[in-house]
């Protein structure tokens, strides 16, 4: 209680500053539609990607991109064989255009370059990565300044991608009004127009355990690294393979026999809406799960849906399931078995319709507990999730609490981003944290971790009854 108390107030001393100002700041640190160009590009492996701009305008994708997802370096397997000092002699990330970290380059547009044009220190750019390493892909994207000038740069680009013998995307026009998901969405299925063969999945079933292609999980994920383990662990235990993840660091090669997976996966529809229709005018069989498996309830349907279609058997994924719900029973009649979760605790959440939708099912459906506030986010993607969801809430009686300023409430678990979190504290003390989405504070996750499936379940049960004892604290 100290610690989070003492935390609040350091952060009340930083930002207080700002006034009203900087809650708004706070409130509205969503992606934009660039970001989700960058996120979409940034996900496959072995592609150039490189910001047409000023430096300044990559350094906030360049962080955002390097702090979420660890690389690994073909260096690491030669051991002993190089010195750290020529492992860390990298050309490129000395250079003006990586300048000291190692994604999303800038082209390092000069004042003058706006008058006179920027395709001469952009070809500068391009081809001194291009000639450093090889790339199966690069990528320009166009900032807001440079996208003003209305330059005709895609015959210059396609010359060079000739030269060097690399297909290309040019992103001229970023549309500024839209959020990320909306630019990884587009973005991905130019991706897929352009790296993955447009056939027709072949007749003759391929042989071997059935595979899959995963859809919804993008590189700025909060867990992405233990959401994909868990959703594989599930898949691996019913006999099923993943083939790829595009837009959650799929390769180039993955990609490519994307069209021969048995089935293609798609989580969250604010993320991947036109990526689906476009795999569906291709052939390819698509199954829409609506929404991430969070909570037992989700998860155990996930599996046994996903089992029909493939004709997998769904009983070791059930098992598991299984005993993860026992050992949440075990700690749940051990802490609250006489008196039942307290009920005046309640909960506020922010996120997209799909995610709120399974957090709600889990939060409410399996725990019992009350919702003080529904925000949600990316309101340009609509869909059956946000439709179900004003149903559940219409059903209670609690339509409400979607017009209730997730920053103003009390005595409630608050599940966010950092951002919001740090926000909530300055307006109440009774409030408990739990981390969802970013960007996040200053807590660093060295062991990954996951909110999905039914070790997900465990890890958001663990915090719930953590958050519990912290709020009892202060009565």
């Amino acid at each position: 209680m100290r610690q989070q108390k003492h935390g609040r107030i350091l952060w009340e001393q930083k930002w207080k500053a700002g006034g009203s100002v900087t809650g708004s700041y706070l409130r509205n640190t969503t992606p934009d539609y660039l970001t989700g160009e960058v996120f979409a590009c940034e996900s496959i492996k072995g592609g150039l990607v490189l910001l047409n701009g000023p430096l300044g305008c990559r350094f906030y994708h360049s962080y955002g991109f390097g702090k979420n997802t660890i690389q690994e370096s073909g260096l690491w397997h030669l051991r002993g064989e190089l010195e750290l000092k020529n492992a860390m002699d990298d050309h490129l990330l000395r250079s003006q255009y990586f300048a000291g970290t190692p994604a999303i380059p800038g082209s390092n547009l000069r004042y003058e370059d706006n008058i006179f044009g920027t395709w001469e220190q952009l070809e500068r750019a391009l081809r001194d990565c291009l000639t450093e390493r090889e790339y199966h892909f690069f990528a320009v994207l166009q900032t807001p300044g440079t996208s003003l000038l209305g330059e005709a740069l895609e015959q210059n680009l396609s010359r060079l991608a000739k030269e060097y013998e690399v297909p290309f995307l040019f992103l001229e026009s970023p549309q500024f009004s839209e959020n990320a998901f909306i630019g990884f969405d587009e973005t991905m299925v130019k991706l897929l127009h352009l790296l993955v063969p447009e056939q027709k999945r072949k007749k003759q079933a391929k042989a071997g355990a059935p595979r899959v292609n995963l859809f919804g999980f993008y590189t700025y994920e909060k867990f992405l690294e233990g959401d994909l383990a868990e959703i594989r662990s599930l898949l691996e235990i019913m006999g099923i393979e993943i083939a790829c993840v595009p837009g959650a660091g799929s390769t180039v090669e993955e990609l490519q026999v994307l069209p021969e997976a048995d089935l293609n996966l798609f989580f969250a529809p604010e993320r991947c809406q036109q990526t689906m229709h476009y795999l569906e005018q291709q052939g390819l069989p698509i199954l829409d799960f609506g929404s991430m498996p969070v909570g037992f309830d989700l998860t155990e349907q996930f599996v046994k849906t996903v089992a029909e279609r493939l004709g997998a058997d769904a009983s070791p994924a059930l098992v598991r399931i299984e005993k993860d719900r026992a050992r949440a029973f075990y700690h749940l009649a051990r802490r609250f078995g006489n008196h039942g979760f307290p009920k005046n605790i309640r909960y506020a959440i922010e996120g997209e319709a799909s995610f709120v939708y399974a957090w709600m099912d889990f939060l409410s459906g399996y725990l019992g507990m009350r919702p003080a506030c529904i925000h949600l986010l990316y309101g340009q993607c609509k869909g059956k999730a946000e439709e179900k969801l004003r149903r559940m809430l219409e059903e209670w009686g609690m339509e409400d609490v979607l017009e209730t300023d997730i920053t103003k409430v009390e005595n409630a678990i608050v599940f966010g981003s950092g951002n919001t979190i740090m926000d909530a504290f300055l307006h109440s003390e009774k409030l408990y944290g739990v981390e969802i989405a970013n960007p996040s504070t200053e807590y660093l996750h060295v062991v990954p971790k996951t909110y999905l499936g039914s070790k997900g379940a465990l890890y958001l049960l663990e915090q719930l009854l953590n958050g519990v004892r912290m709020l009892g604290a202060w009565d």
